[in-house]
């Protein structure tokens, strides 16, 4: 038990060559974080796993924290900072439940715009404030529990479809860079879609002015909609602005019943 504990510890510390300070108690809650494959945890979790009082872990936690090793991402929740940098994602789904990664970090994560999206952005049916995950901002955009689709899991962590993603950041455009970054990852996204999700999506979503924005884009970058009929019976029964975050103007699409008051770039994508 002594041999095995010592070669623990030693791995520990070797783990961690930046720090080389670790103690044997840091050590060994080291290796319960590791041995459990936990991408969050806190006293709770240790106190239960070791067998230890609160105050032992709490200052072993405390000392740890001190050293850089683990990160605080809220109350009494951490992440071994190496993990943090490597399995952002992975902890952010882990830590928001339930959750999805979407928006401009999946349209980013999917390849289809250039932006390096330094916010980690998630959906969720529960009501959260922003959390900061050492260099990360988890940005937490809120769902009724109809619109809480069109999601996966994969290597670790939940994110939405690629078709989900688009319709998530056209319902909230303003977290993804405007209309004009939207309509430039819809146009690169195009290619790979599945064009009858795509659709099925929009309606499903629930919001006939997003339905509405959606066709009037696919007409203004010339994409081409199978489904194009099931697109327009979703469609808006009046007239939306085609950006909600500006004013109207006298500019109509009757086909879309959409308020044109924003003049999509369309040269800035080529």
């Amino acid at each position: 038990m002594c041999k095995s504990y010592s070669v623990v510890v030693e791995k520990q510390v070797q783990h961690n060559m930046n720090h080389t300070s670790i103690s044997a108690n840091e050590a060994f809650i080291l290796s319960l974080v590791e041995r459990k494959n936990l991408l969050v945890f806190g006293v709770r979790e240790m106190v239960y796993l070791s067998g230890w009082d609160r105050k032992r872990i709490h200052n072993a936690l405390a000392s740890l924290l001190r050293k850089g090793v683990i990160t605080r991402i809220k109350r009494d929740s951490y992440a071994l900072t190496e993990s943090l940098r490597k399995n952002v994602f992975e902890i952010a789904t882990e830590l928001v439940k339930p959750s999805y990664i979407s928006l401009w970090t999946a349209l980013s994560h999917y390849g289809f715009t250039e932006q390096q999206v330094r916010k980690v952005q998630l959906v969720c049916p529960k009501q959260f404030g922003p959390i900061a995950a050492g260099d990360f901002e988890l940005e937490i955009a809120t769902f009724k529990a109809s619109r809480f689709f069109g999601y996966r899991k994969t290597e670790g962590y939940v994110i939405a479809d690629p078709e989900k993603a688009l319709i998530d950041a056209l319902f909230l455009p303003v977290m993804c860079g405007g209309l004009d970054e939207f309509a430039k990852c819809l146009r690169n996204a195009w290619v790979d879609l599945d064009k009858g999700k795509l659709v099925e999506y929009a309606v499903r979503f629930g919001n006939k002015s997003l339905v509405s924005r959606l066709g009037y884009l696919a007409d203004l970058l010339d994409l081409e909609i199978k489904e194009l009929d099931r697109l327009l019976d979703g469609r808006s029964t009046s007239f939306v602005m085609l950006d909600p975050e500006s004013g109207k103007t006298s500019q109509y699409d009757r086909k879309w019943r959409v308020i044109v008051n924003r003049k999509i770039s369309l040269e800035e994508m080529h």
